[in-house]
């Protein structure tokens, strides 16, 4: 008897050991076995929260034994899903994690577990979803998930079939849906023993799921009536009483961080121009504003806002005349500042009258637009479409592998183009785009030759300096400072003004608590991630999280991703790999030295990385002769899939696969997203991690700069 007491004691102290690890954010192991009855692969790779919550999902690898088991341990301070990705009759069947839910296809291995749990999984890979097994601590909070993950993709079916419906039928639908949810939930609490940790991480899940839906829908059914579906009733957000923005216990939820962002992107979207701020600041002070105030009219950032003008010494009276200017003849200007209209022998009062109609031109047509020639249209069909533009201005572009040729579809009045994965609709613009389109150039009495001279002198115009938009004589800027704004002006992409910034500063006024700091640390580490020209801007806000943040593990999730990015900023030496190619012999990067490489990270079912081949192709033209290699390193899992795709698109350059996100090149590049690309200099230095490829001259440009060409 004293030795049973004894135990029960010790049970419950270890029990309160574990509550109270998790409680403080201190992880506690949970240990999954399992087996797996006819294999067809040895290995099997889990994915899982990191203790955090922050950042990517980290990643295990286990291997069968002889006798097909495997063993797993994860460190965890709450309840979290755990999927895993495992290969059927050579395909690998792999969890996509998406906003909403996993699709995944056809069965996932997914499970729940909580700090301190031991879990057995039984598997058959070739009979789905009757096959799982389980048995351990808290193991019916998973024989509940694999009941209910059915049922739930069942519903997003449903979701992406319904992509026409009105505002109240979607609404009446995720609201059912969601009811449903917890109606079943509770009814089988009479059959399962559920931890309250899972009641509550359950709940969470169906609230936040249907909530992170109803915030998507104005996007993602934007033309479900048909036409831009801007006029939602201002009811349809009344949902938003209903779910917290703040709720601690949903940290970790998956669809509750994009239920966040989507929330606060909103209102970025919707609100007023805020009080002029000190050049090179970020976002807004602290206004008095209601939690779920109305949407208001979207505003256009000043230009100190868009420019880091911080270093020209301008005082705040001058950044406010520029800004004011930069709103009134800067965002739109007239046709004589873009054009010399005196050279072609008109007088002021003509001048006048064509800056007024250029102020009012007319929209395009469709057919003016883009070419409908490539589309396979008729004059007549063409014509047809450009009525339907007129009456509804608004149209979608689709691009999927399977197309083969452009066509086009108006089914219930909806104009959707449909196009192959390679090519992009701004390949159809037709440009330059005629000012006698823009304006009725008929209605000035021109004669044929001067219109047509027009015409000509509008469609070849060189892109303004900011001097050449704004008078800044009145201001009375020396030559030199007017230079300089030249110069800022002129790198367009350098922009100081990002969504994620200004999602930041939002946050700190929305948020609180540790959702607040857990939400700030997520954005600094997708900002480090991802790099790119906002890198600067991230560090600072970095240094302002550190002075406010009291939860220390956040700080060290930070800092991890910032030393990460900043071993791949430019000047900082290339990792090195080595790679099996196309013929299984193993290549280096350092085996490149002398030449400059450009890195390619893709995949062949990556859709932009497929629609990026024409300016890759554009770039390697332009450097034939030169030492340069092309490595293009694929994500594939599937070694078919990687060569039928270098053999049907014609992709050039040296070819490895890097396989998952999580291996090897990928994962000491810090690749989130793909398509990703690389310069490397000949000496094996990182010139930049390139944002992009559509700008082929300026690419070429750092090519031979990085040779020494120019």
């Amino acid at each position: 008897m004293k030795s049973t007491c004894f135990l029960i004691l010790i049970a419950i102290l270890v029990m309160s050991t574990v509550c109270f690890a998790a409680e403080s954010g201190v992880p506690s192991v949970a240990i999954i076995t399992g087996e797996v009855r006819d294999p067809t692969s040895r290995e099997i790779t889990f994915s899982y929260d990191r203790p955090s919550a922050l950042g990517r999902n980290s990643e295990q690898r286990v291997v069968l034994d002889s006798r097909n088991r495997f063993t797993l341990e994860i460190p965890l301070v709450r309840g979290t899903l755990v999927r895993g990705s495992y290969k059927s009759g050579g395909i690998t069947w792999k969890p996509v994690r998406q906003a909403v839910a996993f699709l995944l296809k056809p069965s996932p291995l997914i499970f729940y577990v909580e700090p301190g749990d031991s879990l057995h999984i039984s598997v058959h890979p070739g009979h789905l979803y009757t096959s799982f097994r389980f048995s351990g601590q808290n193991a019916d909070n998973t024989r509940f998930i694999a009941e209910w993950f059915p049922r739930f993709q069942a519903f997003q079916g449903k979701i992406r079939d319904s992509r026409e419906m009105e505002a109240d039928d979607f609404t009446r639908m995720v609201d059912g849906w969601r009811a449903d949810q917890l109606k079943y939930l509770d009814r089988r609490r009479t059959r399962y023993a559920f931890s309250p940790k899972f009641i509550e991480y359950a709940k969470r899940y169906f609230n936040y799921t249907y909530a992170f839906l109803m915030i998507s829908y104005p996007t993602n059914y934007r033309f479900a009536t048909g036409r831009e579906n801007r006029n939602i009733p201002p009811e349809f957000f009344d949902f938003l009483k209903q779910v917290p923005l703040v709720d601690e216990k949903a940290i970790g939820v998956d669809p509750y961080h994009t239920f966040l962002v989507r929330t606060l992107d909103r209102d970025l979207m919707n609100m007023p121009r805020p009080p002029r701020r000190p050049s090179g600041a970020i976002g807004r002070p602290p206004r008095d504003r209601g939690e779920f105030e109305a949407p208001k009219q979207s505003r256009w950032p000043w230009l100190s806002e868009m420019y880091d003008l911080s270093g020209l010494g301008l005082s705040e009276k001058t950044l406010a005349q520029l800004d004011s200017l930069y709103e009134t003849d800067g965002l739109r200007p007239k046709l004589s500042k873009m054009v010399d209209l005196s050279a072609l022998g008109f007088f002021p009062a003509a001048r006048t009258r064509l800056d007024s109609m250029y102020e009012k031109k007319r929209r395009p047509k469709l057919s003016q637009r883009f070419d409908l020639a490539a589309f396979g249209l008729t004059q007549t069909a063409q014509a047809e479409l450009d009525s339907l533009y007129e009456k509804s201005p608004s149209y979608r572009v689709t691009s999927s592998s399977k197309e083969k040729e452009p066509r086009v579809d108006t089914t219930g009045g909806v104009l959707v183009f449909y196009l192959p994965i390679v090519k992009k609709m701004d390949s159809l613009a037709r440009e330059p785009r005629k000012l006698s389109e823009k304006i009725d150039l008929l209605g000035l009495e021109l004669s044929k030759g001067l219109r047509t001279k027009l015409d000509s002198i509008y469609a070849n115009r060189q892109p303004l300096r900011l001097s050449e938009k704004l008078d800044l004589s009145s201001m009375r800027l020396t030559q030199s400072v007017q230079a300089k704004l030249d110069s800022v002006y002129k790198i367009k992409r350098r922009t100081i003004y990002s969504s994620q910034t200004r999602r930041f500063d939002l946050a700190s006024e929305r948020l609180k608590g540790r959702v607040l700091y857990w939400f700030l640390a997520g954005e600094l580490i997708r900002g480090f991630d991802y790099g790119g020209e906002g890198f600067a801007q991230v560090r600072r806000k970095w240094l302002d999280f550190q002075a406010s943040n009291p939860y220390p593990e956040y700080n060290a999730a930070v800092q991890a991703a910032l030393d990460k990015a900043m071993a791949l900023q430019t000047g900082r030496p290339a990792p090195d790999f080595t790679l099996r190619n196309l013929d299984g012999q193993l290549v280096s990067l350092s085996q490149f030295r002398g030449k400059v490489v450009l890195l390619d990270f893709w995949a062949s079912w990556c859709g932009p990385c497929i629609g990026n081949l024409p300016y890759l192709r554009n770039i390697k033209k332009k450097t034939v002769g030169q030492p340069v290699v092309f490595v293009n390193l694929s994500l594939d899992s599937s070694d078919a899939a990687w060569r039928k795709a270098i053999d049907e698109h014609g992709i050039e350059g040296v070819h490895v696969r890097s396989g998952t996100s999580s291996s090897g090149a990928t994962s000491a590049y810090n690749v989130r997203a793909i398509p990703a690309y690389f310069l490397v200099d000949p000496q094996g230095i990182i010139v930049e991690r390139l944002t992009g490829v559509h700008d082929p001259d300026a690419i070429v440009a750092k090519i031979l700069k990085s040779l020494g060409s120019v």
